[in-house]
């Protein structure tokens, strides 16, 4: 910080500091106090001991994300199939139960999952459809 006040050659205040002498202008501070310690509990043994409380972190769990296909005339059954088995892990039986839900209601839940394992998921599912060209939709939802 510099300022074109012009300075004064004669000291403002005098504080000893050993065998020296510092001399402060007016507009400079003294060095602040030390923090005090904090308050020690008397107890058995404790000899002035500092006790310090411990506050245990609570992380929430991630919002979770469901992850649904919707129906369209156009993809085969067959490949839903394929999708919800190789990108979901669902066995043969419970895709084709999951594909079932998705053509005779319009939609399906594969999987809930978090936020970007879901988004992952969504965007597998909709390059693959793309690669095969199929019109597969897949979205994501809260949960």
């Amino acid at each position: 910080m510099c300022d074109d006040r012009p300075r004064r050659a004669y000291p403002a205040t005098v504080q000893p500091q050993g065998n020296s002498i510092e001399w402060l202008m007016p507009d400079d501070r003294p060095p602040s106090l030390p923090p005090k310690p904090p308050a020690t509990t008397p107890g058995r043994g404790s000899a002035g001991a500092v006790v310090a409380e411990r506050r245990v972190a609570r992380t929430r769990p991630p919002a979770l994300y469901q992850v649904v296909m919707l129906n369209d005339d156009y993809t085969p059954m067959e490949f839903v199939v394929m999708v919800l088995q190789h990108y979901f892990q669902r066995d043969i039986d419970t895709a084709t139960h999951i594909m079932l839900k998705i053509h005779h209601e319009g939609r399906g839940v594969c999987g809930i999952y978090p936020r970007d394992i879901a988004a992952t998921k969504v965007e597998l599912v909709l390059a693959a459809a793309r690669r095969d060209g199929h019109p597969l939709q897949c979205i994501m939802e809260a949960a």
